[in-house]
């Protein structure tokens, strides 16, 4: 049995002596692995690794009983005094006891220089100077951004506590509490049709659920107004995702609980970590209202507020256009006001490969309703209806602007390529061209010839214009240069 070391020596040393196996490895004299796959811990352990193991053993069976996990916390931010804080940071601690600690590994081969999507890699034995007062398992040496572009939104890791376990109500428990008007997130796998109110999301940021047996992430940063649902699967490991306290072009990195891998919301990339060259797929999401998502799912379920007080926007007057984004320190793009929002998609050329991005200004959408267009080769229609009040601006969001909800959808089907108009009867439903049939803002056919076919969605999300031209600096803005369909 190993003598009790103290738990930053014991940390750093572990630390050190992955990061130095990983860094060895980077000077040719090992094979490369043939492709970016999961390395695991070779079967021949090194005598670092070997001691590393014992450390973690011996910790492992010195840690006391953890306490019973909260299954939610209301955000530190918002109301929690600093003895609540302290006990917060206690508990965080003992949660992050519970969890085991994985096998070394780095996702893709120890020597890549580059991610997949030929991102540079950087390799080298600098750490941050100091991010929080938790400790973390970081591989601080692998990254695809520097630490200077990392900025401290809160005081420590989960300061935002995020949902681990996630709990529901029907459409007629929830409609106590909800105003038709409020903003959700609406997500459906499978069949399971959930909605995550965004009064709920602003206090807690992640959500880590299974929908239609899938793991799925739902995420939102109030900063970037970005509502973005991800697959939580990373080969055959599943991951469950915190609040890690920092902030990169004002947007949410959250981190993995596994190997404290920082991750890019905004982007699903991991950008410092063991998992750096990974991605995390996105999933259709779309804000819709409360009464938009209890119309068309009555079987549907709602995110529980537990009993909590929610209801009120922390972020008060924040999408307001004269207003400058929190923690941004980039230049904002000037073709649009920083904080207006845009549809936001992500394609790729059908005939090069490469990625290509598109904004659609929200001004311009709610005015025509219906954009077509064609993105990634395929036929798109952009939608809007109103409905819908945002989440960022009065303080109450019940009694907040109407500023509605966009959906985007591929409108192919089979070999005819629709194009949808604004139903001039009802403001909230759009007409095909081909035959007349009705379509609401979930992409179905309530009426007509095609009745009851469901449009394929296409994985978009809402922006601040800000932060989407901050990470996507040449995209393309519909209605100027040229890309107006």
């Amino acid at each position: 049995m190993l003598g009790r070391v103290p738990a930053p020596i014991r940390t750093a040393a572990a630390a050190l002596a992955a990061l130095a196996l990983v860094l060895s490895a980077c000077d040719g004299s090992e094979e490369p692995a043939p492709a970016p796959v999961v390395q695991q811990q070779a079967a021949t352990e090194t005598p670092a690794q070997q001691q590393a193991e014992e450390q973690q053993q011996a910790e492992e069976q010195q840690q006391p009983a953890p306490a019973p996990q909260e299954q939610e916390r209301q955000s530190q931010q918002e109301s929690a005094e600093p003895e609540q804080q302290q006990q917060e940071q206690e508990q965080g601690q003992e949660q992050e006891q519970e969890r085991p600690v994985p096998p070394l590994f780095t996702y893709l081969p120890t020597d890549a220089t580059e991610t997949p999507e030929g991102i540079p890699i950087t390799r080298d034995l600098r750490s941050p100077p100091g991010f929080g007062s938790l400790e973390w398992r970081t591989l601080w040496g692998i990254r695809i951004v520097e630490f200077e572009e990392l900025r401290s939104g809160c005081p420590w890791r989960d300061c935002i506590p995020s949902i681990e376990d996630p709990r529901f109500e029907t459409i007629e428990e929830a409609s106590e509490t909800s105003a038709a008007a409020i903003p959700i997130v609406h997500v459906e796998l499978n069949g399971d049709a959930r909605g995550y109110p965004l009064d709920i999301l602003t206090r807690h940021e992640i959500v880590n659920d299974v929908i239609g047996g899938e793991p799925v992430a739902v995420t939102f940063c109030p900063l970037c107004n970005t509502a973005i649902a991800f697959k939580r699967t990373v080969g055959e490991e599943v991951l469950e995702f915190g609040v890690s306290g920092l902030l990169r072009n004002s947007d949410l990195v959250m981190y993995d609980r596994a190997t404290h891998s920082l991750w890019q919301q905004a982007t699903g990339r991991a950008l410092v970590g063991a998992y750096v060259g990974a991605r995390l797929e996105k999933l259709p999401a779309a804000i819709i209202s409360f009464g938009q998502f209890a119309e068309e799912f009555p079987d549907g379920l709602v995110l529980s507020r537990g009993g909590r007080a929610y209801g009120e926007n922390p972020y008060g007057g924040y999408d307001d256009e004269d207003r400058r984004p929190f923690l941004f320190a980039g230049e904002i793009d000037p073709r649009l006001p920083g904080t207006r929002r845009v549809v936001a998609l992500e394609t790729t050329d059908p005939a090069t490969g490469a990625a290509e991005y598109i904004a659609y200004p929200w001004p311009l959408l709610a005015e025509r309703r219906a954009i077509n267009d064609t993105r990634g080769g395929l036929p798109i229609a952009v939608l809007w209806t109103p409905g819908t009040n945002t989440a960022l601006g009065a303080r109450s969001i019940a009694q907040a602007e109407d500023i509605g909800a966009a959906a985007v959808f591929n409108t192919l089907i089979g070999d005819i390529a629709l194009l949808l108009e604004p139903n001039p009867e009802d403001e909230r439903t759009f007409i095909d061209n081909a035959t007349g049939t009705v379509w609401n803002i979930f992409g179905r056919a309530i009426s007509g010839p095609f009745e009851g076919t469901q449009l394929q969605p296409v994985v978009h999300a809402d922006y601040f214009w800000f932060a989407w031209a901050a990470f996507h600096p040449q995209t393309e803005v519909y209605g100027s240069d040229g890309a107006d369909g």
